[in-house]
């Protein structure tokens, strides 16, 4: 019996799989939503008259901090 005929096997790669795929869609989703929220802050920011103050963590995740100064 051959590792790909195995059915425990397989079973184990579609779980590793699906928590894979899990895991990418989470981490996509989140640095859609922060690259979203920044937009919202720097445009608010503006408009006020204020200066950005933006420092990106992390850009796969796009984990900031942001200050806006008047």
């Amino acid at each position: 019996m051959t590792v790909f005929k195995n059915k425990h096997f397989i079973g184990v790669l579609l779980i590793l799989a699906m928590a894979l795929f899990g895991v990418a869609f989470l981490t996509i989703a989140y640095s859609y939503f922060n690259t979203s929220e920044i937009s919202l802050l720097t445009t608010g920011c503006y408009e006020v008259g204020g200066e950005v103050i933006l420092e990106i963590h992390n850009n796969f995740t796009s984990a900031y901090s942001f200050e806006c100064k008047r």
